[in-house]
């Protein structure tokens, strides 16, 4: 087992959870396998108990290890990465989060006028342009979202777009970019979520997978505070790339 020591750059415990994140990854600590003792880790890691606890707090909280009372800690025998739907957080990021090497590629991006139904959506003149992308996230090269986003270029000023036409992926990560460069913050969505084929799915050239794939289907329109819709997104994830995982409440109605 080799002995990676975190380094004092971030907290303790955020090191700490990214190394047992690449141990999981790598297959030292397989899928339903037990984790070592908090104190034996503290040692391997030249950390406390305490900051071992804390790191196995945060992997507990993202369904990434199970603590069993009296047994120990396990890995989950669930190894996809876990999207909150009640959270929005950038692919990238969140590819990130779970111990993957996240990318991006481009497979086409253009700036056109946008369909009769979009512009009622995203609230704009029917002959307006948007900047339509169609781009696959990767973890660790292997592709588990498909994405489709249209977004009205009256939020983009002359020199970023031109610099997005150049370079496609100026736009990412997209709620950043959309935050720093545009001034708008994409602050909630309303969602449909459906079940489809890969056959069914509006992707530029179609999705290179085999006929009848599941896939899940979102398309969302996100808006910022004050209820103005910033951009359209087509997500398709194949079955078994990802786990969606929502927070439901029970009502009050009587």
């Amino acid at each position: 087992m080799p002995k990676s020591t975190p380094i004092r750059h971030e907290p303790l415990a955020k090191q700490v959870q990214h190394i047992l994140l690449e141990r999981i990854k790598s297959g030292a600590y397989p899928p339903g396998s037990q984790l070592p003792p908090e104190d034996e880790l503290g040692v391997q890691l030249g950390v406390s108990r305490t900051t071992v606890r804390s790191a196995l707090d945060g992997l507990v909280a993202r369904g990434i290890v199970i603590r069993r009372h009296g047994a120990g800690t396990f890995v989950s025998p669930f190894s996809h990465i876990r999207n909150p739907l009640d959270d929005s957080i950038d692919f990238q990021d969140l590819i990130r989060e779970f111990g993957f090497e996240p990318g991006v590629q481009y497979i086409h991006s253009v700036i056109e006028g946008t369909t009769a139904e979009r512009a009622v959506e995203l609230r704009i003149e029917p002959d307006a342009q948007v900047l339509k992308s169609h781009k696959i996230f990767t973890a660790d090269d292997k592709p588990v979202i498909y994405c489709v986003n249209t977004i009205p270029v009256w939020m983009f000023n002359n020199a970023f777009l031109e610099e997005v036409e150049k370079n496609p992926a100026a736009i990412e990560p997209l709620y950043t970019v959309l935050e720093q460069r545009c001034q708008q913050r994409v602050e909630y969505h309303f969602s449909k979520i459906r079940p489809a084929l890969s056959e069914n799915c509006k992707f530029y050239g179609g999705l290179p997978l085999e006929p009848g794939t599941p896939i899940l289907l979102i398309d969302e329109i996100s808006y910022n505070a004050g209820g103005r819709p910033l951009l359209h997104t087509f997500e398709y994830s194949p079955e078994n790339q990802m786990t969606y995982e929502l927070v439901r409440r029970r009502g009050s109605r009587r």
